[in-house]
């Protein structure tokens, strides 16, 4: 019994596929909507861990009992209806998204299907924009220092991998014009430093939500032409 659960184990089990995953880099003008343009001078981002998720109806489950002796993880559906993890890459980074796209590292994910993705924005050094907002005629400098200290879950990623035909890359995509659109950049400069801030208003709260928003990422596939 215990051979033919072995082979029916290995037999159900995907290949793994090294996936070599990186962030995109952005452009230094953004355009928003009510005649606002943002011409950044900085845009740090730091995150960490991104974990790949199959479709939630099909979540794998390893046979019942201790897992540890098939060399798979029990998978379980995850937070907020996510999948199983298929895939992960861990650590941290610290990017400018204005100096062009970075390498994170390689991935190792099951073949299949993709659904979702999550990563981790910690709280340092967190989130920093910074830059000048041309609101109609008028030129405003900004400094945004966020801590997001939060998990984004559900990011777009419906993607199928084959270990016989591997992708050449991941692409992790930042929307600096979606995380930066729910800020009133003609926010008065409370506390006449002559910057607008965080401490501006509802500057903060309002770029915070950008930032933590799940549309503002996306991850496609990388392929050769």
């Amino acid at each position: 019994m215990l051979l033919l659960l072995l082979a029916t184990a290995c037999a159900d089990t995907p290949a793994l596929v090294d996936v070599p995953v990186r962030l995109g880099g952005a452009s230094d003008e953004i355009p928003l909507d009510g005649d606002v343009l943002l011409v950044l001078d900085r845009a740090e981002w730091t995150l960490s861990d991104l974990r790949l998720e199959g479709p939630q109806q099909t979540a794998r489950l390893a046979p019942p009992g201790p897992a540890w002796w098939l060399g798979v993880a029990r998978a379980h559906p995850g937070h907020e209806e996510a999948g199983a993890v298929e895939g992960e890459l861990l650590g941290t980074w610290t990017v400018d998204l204005l100096d062009g796209a970075v390498d994170l590292g390689v991935a190792s994910v099951y073949e299949g299907d993709l659904a979702t993705g999550r990563i981790t924005l910690p709280a340092a050094p967190g989130v920093v924009v910074e830059g000048t907002a041309r609101v109609g005629g008028t030129s405003r400098p900004f400094a945004l220092s966020l801590a997001p200290d939060i998990d984004v879950h559900g990011i777009a990623c419906e993607l199928s991998l084959s270990a016989d035909a591997p992708p050449d890359g991941l692409l992790l995509s930042v929307d600096l014009a979606h995380a930066l659109s729910f800020v009133d950049w003609s926010t008065g400069d409370a506390d006449g430093d002559g910057l607008l801030t965080e401490a501006d208003g509802d500057v903060g709260a309002t770029a915070r939500f950008g930032v933590v928003s799940t549309p503002t990422y996306t991850l496609s596939l990388e392929d050769s032409p």
